[in-house]
């Protein structure tokens, strides 16, 4: 079984951010402006993304939360593991892969 941690860190809100392309001929103040602001709008949002590779066992993904926590800002970390369920798309029955906490 393969496990992940999903949350939100302050290098996974940055690397987000960082990704907002500038719009042309936008100032670079102004642009490092709205970086910031994804930022902040990230940290203090409920989103969660994947924010480490995959574990094989959930003890090292508890080791990755440990060392998250210790490294910076971060919120809602949690570990997750695929499950396939069976769902119909257009019509047709189909397989897809969600993500479940893992409690235990």
């Amino acid at each position: 079984m393969t496990f992940r941690v999903f949350g939100m860190t302050e290098s996974k809100a940055r690397q987000l951010a960082r990704a907002t392309p500038p719009r042309p001929q936008e100032d670079l103040k102004v642009y490092e402006e709205r970086v910031c602001q994804k930022f902040d709008a990230l940290m203090e949002g409920k989103r969660v993304v994947p924010v480490s590779a995959s574990f094989d066992a959930p003890q090292f993904a508890r080791q990755f939360i440990d060392m998250a926590r210790r490294s910076g800002r971060h919120r809602n970390l949690m570990i997750k593991y695929p499950q396939e369920i069976d769902v119909v798309k257009r019509g047709k029955p189909a397989k897809k892969t969600v993500w479940l906490e893992y409690t235990q």
